[in-house]
């Protein structure tokens, strides 16, 4: 008996469809929480938890709602709501990555200074790869892997097979060595 009262209470998804082109705004309200779960399932499918799959569901909704209160008619509500939702949520998902590509292409501003900051940089990594080559042997080596291979002092002990302080004692030496040669360079080139 509580069966056919659930029956009569919760009617199915025609039932529903037909109660709201009759006017009736609750029997919307009973299609989305019949079917939002499912909805969102498809939309988390489509495009991940989070804010994109949730405004995939509520765009569906708007879509489905208009549809339905323009007559439109639906076979079967479930899998065309699914078929609604997962539309827009590609929809989002392309719209998105497409943002992003946009974003990527525009020019921000200072972004021109930071391209002729990184240059500079370049150009100085040159000079003083340049003075590192004409240096001893025992001054470049050390001073090769500090500065253009950027390892620290202990790995360069090891690689080298000498003790700690013997290699602090070549970069030292190596340095006051290299800033006496690159004085003169970067002086010239605007760099001091």
């Amino acid at each position: 008996m509580d069966e056919m009262v659930d029956m009569v209470a919760e009617p199915d998804d025609r039932g529903l469809v037909n109660a709201f082109r009759a006017g009736e705004a609750s029997a919307f309200e009973a299609i989305v929480r019949r079917h939002y779960a499912a909805l969102v399932r498809v939309a988390e499918q489509r495009c991940g938890r989070g804010a994109l799959a949730e405004d995939a569901v509520q765009t569906g909704l708007i879509r489905a709602h208009s549809y339905l209160r323009r007559q439109g008619d639906v076979e079967n509500l479930s899998a065309w709501l699914r078929r609604v939702v997962y539309n827009c949520a590609t929809d989002l998902v392309t719209r998105e990555r497409r943002d992003q590509v946009h974003l990527q292409q525009v020019v921000e501003p200072g972004e021109e200074a930071q391209q002729e900051q990184r240059l500079e940089r370049a150009e100085l990594r040159a000079l003083v790869a340049a003075a590192i080559s004409r240096l001893n042997d025992v001054y470049r080596e050390p001073l090769t892997m500090l500065y253009l291979d950027g390892l620290d002092t202990r790995e360069i002990a090891e690689q080298l097979g000498d003790n700690l302080n013997s290699i602090k004692s070549r970069i030292a030496r190596g340095r006051r060595e290299l800033r006496r040669r690159l004085e003169g360079v970067l002086a010239r080139e605007g760099y001091l």
